[in-house]
């Protein structure tokens, strides 16, 4: 044999038995340390006993000297002057205390037992939510992976992921709903990307309906900046907040008809162009509704039957140029509206309700807004509205009813040849 290849070979060995060393070593290593553990929970239930054993002696001691010193501490009888029978029951006494102390320690090695499987339980509830974590996490990288991807079809696939996480996941379903409604921020164009992101309003429709098995109407919404084309939330419930700010709203119909909110409900520097624009019959309750610096564009706009039910509407620098503005039948329950610095120019305004308003006070307030060339419908409500420091400017006021009315107008200029009823009194100056 060659010198080289004996070296070889002896290095080979000297290889095998460094890692026959290694996994010893290793193997020694583990068995100590379930031995440690093992010898750690043995000292443990040792502690356990002895500690249980001590309040035993404790009790019993205090109790023996209790009985003593109530009966005087009596002399106990010298041993020759108990019988065999007497003799007998002290030995029955001291078995029994003997066991006594038996099913002390019996306990305490139970209750040692009973505390490990509760901690083994406990562990064994721990390891599986953090697989349960585990998985649901993998579930949500996986379905922003598919939101992310250049196919449409695989984006498309990703909503439905993501709704089914979100379904799946209560603690973490306002997440999966964000990134649904950030996805909608994101301006991309291409084949496909419609339906991606009308699958995304379908799946907002679908879990905000009265009878959606679950609901995502307790949720946060933010549309911040998307253009929605033929935007259909007739009818939907919303508790949490719904963002609408810079969005725009085209088509044919911008439909809240029937919608509920019920905290804050937002539209700042929102754009309504779609041909009509309705929330009618909708509900603003316990929250507030902002629509600052707002357009509503288009041929209508329709807000007619809503109820204001312990809410406050608020239009701040709105401007309204749509042919007809229709706020009639209007419902209050501890709420209000306000126009602050609105702009409402060539339109059909109608503020009328069929029977009045049936609760007492200002329902309806217009702040320094300025109306020109319109038609200002008030019929059994004109008692009801308040204007401050308003401009009208070429405005026929229509009230239908003949009954003499003083309206609470304030600081109202009136232009162009506004025509106000004969029996309507404005207060002015």
């Amino acid at each position: 044999m060659s010198d080289w290849l004996r070296w070889l070979l002896i290095a080979f060995c000297l290889l095998l038995a460094l890692i026959v060393v290694g996994q010893g070593r290793r193997r020694h290593k583990v068995v100590r340390r379930v031995r440690r553990k093992r010898a750690r929970s043995q000292q443990k239930m040792a502690v356990s006993v002895l500690g249980w054993l001590v309040v035993a002696l404790v009790v019993a001691g205090a109790t023996g000297g209790s009985l003593l010193w109530f009966l005087g501490w009596p002399r106990l009888p010298s041993a020759q002057a108990f019988d065999v029978g007497q003799l007998l029951d002290l030995l029955k006494i001291a078995l029994s205390v003997v066991a006594g102390f038996g099913g002390v320690v019996l306990l305490a090695v139970n209750f040692r037992k009973q505390r490990v499987a509760e901690d083994e339980h406990a562990l064994a509830v721990q390891r599986a939510d953090r697989e349960v974590v585990q998985k649901f996490n993998e579930r949500f990288g996986s379905a922003a992976e598919q939101l992310a991807n250049e196919s449409p079809a695989v984006r498309l696939a990703g909503v439905y992921a993501m709704a089914g996480l979100a379904d799946d996941w209560a603690d973490k379903r306002q997440v999966c709903v964000d990134v649904l409604c950030g996805y909608l921020r994101i301006t991309r164009e291409g084949d496909g990307e419609t339906e991606v992101r009308e699958a995304i309003l379908r799946m907002v429709r679908d879990h905000t309906r009265a009878s959606a098995k679950i609901s995502w109407s307790a949720l946060d919404f933010d549309f911040t900046g998307v253009t929605l084309e033929n935007a259909d939330f007739a009818r939907l419930e919303f508790r949490g907040e719904v963002l609408f700010d810079g969005a725009e709203f085209v088509g044919g119909l911008a439909s809240f008809a029937g919608a509920e909110f019920g905290k804050l409900l937002s539209f700042h520097g929102t754009r309504f162009a779609a041909a009509e624009t309705t929330f009618a019959g909708a509900t603003f309750a316990r929250g507030k509704a902002e629509f600052v610096g707002a357009e509503f564009a288009g041929d209508k706009t329709n807000f007619a039957d809503a109820l204001f039910q312990s809410s406050s509407v608020a239009f701040f620098r709105c401007r309204f140029t749509a042919p007809v503005a229709d706020f009639s039948q209007l419902d209050f329950l501890f709420g209000r509206v306000v126009f602050d610095r609105c702009g409402f120019a060539d339109l059909e305004l109608d503020f009328s309700s069929r029977f009045g308003y049936g609760t007492e006070g200002m329902l309806l307030t217009a702040e320094n807004c300025r109306f020109e060339r319109c038609r200002l419908e008030l019929s059994r409500v004109a008692g009801r509205i308040r204007f401050l420091d308003c401009v009208l400017d070429t405005v026929t006021v229509v009230d239908r009813d003949d009954e003499q009315v003083v309206l609470p107008w304030r600081r109202v200029e009136l232009r162009g040849g506004t025509l106000v009823p004969p029996h309507l009194s404005a207060a002015k100056s």
